[in-house]
């Protein structure tokens, strides 16, 4: 289902009358409010916390959906997510613009996106503008993007034709979809470059070629690689240095240093900490490295599994978080319900207390629940009323009662009482259940 989204501002919000006059409007164009998603800046709920609570709360209740925007440029944002009864969380734009570039805000958007799940809240990205940038978060489990990468602001009517067409995106920037086994080799001389895809080109690998580190690192942004391999002695960057930034960058790769040299503790080093899978020497024997290649590609491989497992995972347990909050607010809502129907019994009851019309209440089974003062001083009696059967109290009330209609008067002559009475079945506007039997005109 299409839904629209329509970012208020805080003036807006604090409108006396907001929901009913935002409720008239959708009414006069046949729209339901879960088809309405309002976007709520952060700064908006800093200044006027507790107000907004009451105004969000209320806008749950008629079932819109709420988005947090700008996330994360604000103050106390973990506490606005646990507070507040939002859907989604929008990662502000200046997180997604260099995310490929700079660790820092890719940390951060990998940390909103972990917290926002953890709560069962789903996630959007805002201002992406490439396929890598779609593809970093896909892979990220961020649940939606939006940007000028799916279009640029276009007049109504063509954004009609464009809804029309339910466009998607291509599976290869949905979450992990399977990809063609993909190599990189990097080697500043060519003639290696050339031997190495010959040797590779017959297991069928789509093979890249970069020649220095620098050129590898532009590779990697332009494309999905799964195996690097690359040459150890190149000039202005080293292999280990270009696998080692490679490795910040791009941590899925799997990372293979080739060299003619016996530079074997830089290379130990990188090895030890991670950068490097392999090693390999120069000159190589065919087999043996076609071999140690295809083995790469199944531990790739092997983690790509273990990555779409551990995703169908994290999937499961954000719905599972967001089905125990949406049973957290509904239990909360019914308390809410429970108390206020407790309050109006109680001032129902103490109103019927002191009717001067004696009154009693009585369930199915004939037995008293209720009995106001004047019903008390009527029989002057000191017995606790409650709980006893009103044939207990008055003799035959029942046969007496049943053989008249319901709102018709009928007179009780027992000793030392006459008076008149009729009966009315509850439940009618409420969940009560028996009568509700009135007395007068006592002779």
């Amino acid at each position: 289902m299409p839904r629209l989204a329509i970012n208020v501002s805080p003036k807006q919000l604090l409108e006396p009358g907001f929901t009913a006059g935002l409720l008239s409007t959708l009414t006069e164009f046949d729209i339901l409010p879960p088809e309405i998603t309002l976007e709520i800046t952060e700064s908006t709920l800093i200044h006027h916390s507790e107000s907004m609570a009451t105004l969000l709360q209320e806008l749950k209740t008629y079932r819109f959906n709420l988005t947090m925007d700008d996330f994360g440029t604000g103050n106390s944002a973990l506490q606005h997510l646990k507070h507040y009864p939002f859907d989604h969380v929008k990662i502000d734009q200046s997180f997604v613009t260099n995310i490929l570039e700079n660790s820092d805000d890719a940390a951060i958007a990998n940390a909103v996106i972990a917290m926002a799940h953890n709560m069962g809240i789903k996630v959007i990205a805002e201002g992406v503008e490439s396929e890598l940038q779609c593809k970093y978060l896909s892979r990220a489990m961020c649940d939606q993007v939006q940007g000028f990468f799916l279009s640029k602001p276009i007049p109504p009517q063509q954004a009609g034709e464009f809804i029309a067409t339910k466009f998607k995106l291509h599976d290869d920037l949905r979450r992990l979809t399977k990809v063609n086994r993909t190599i990189l080799l990097v080697d500043d001389e060519a003639n290696i470059l050339a031997a190495l895809k010959r040797v590779f080109r017959q297991d069928g690998y789509h093979i890249l070629t970069a020649g220095s580190g620098a050129e590898g690192l532009e590779v990697l942004k332009q494309n999905q690689v799964d195996v690097i391999v690359s040459d150890q002695r190149m000039p202005n960057m080293t292999g280990v240095e270009f696998l080692r930034q490679a490795k910040v960058k791009y941590p899925d790769t799997v990372r293979i240093v080739l060299s003619g040299y016996t530079e074997l503790q830089s290379i130990t080093d990188a090895i030890n900490e991670g950068a490097i899978y392999k090693f390999f020497t120069k000159p190589w024997e065919d087999q043996q490295i076609r071999d140690q290649i295809s083995d790469a590609f199944l531990q790739k491989e092997l983690f790509d599994e273990n990555r779409r497992l551990g995703i169908k995972i994290q999937t499961a347990n954000q719905e599972l978080a967001m089905a125990n909050r949406q049973l957290a607010e509904l239990l909360q809502q019914k308390e809410k319900q429970l108390y206020r129907d407790e309050t109006s019994l109680d001032i129902a009851r103490e109103a019927l207390l002191h009717v001067p019309i004696p009154m009693l209440g009585i369930g199915d089974d004939g037995m008293i629940a209720f009995a106001n003062s004047a019903f008390e001083d009527l029989l002057c009696k000191d017995t606790a009323l409650l709980g006893e059967h009103i044939d207990e109290i008055l003799p035959l009330f029942s046969d007496t009662a049943s053989a008249v209609s319901e709102g018709e008067n009928f007179a009780l002559n027992l000793p030392n009482f006459h008076f008149e009475a009729n009966w009315r079945t509850m439940g009618a506007h409420s969940k009560s259940r028996g009568k509700i039997i009135t007395f007068y005109g006592g002779k």
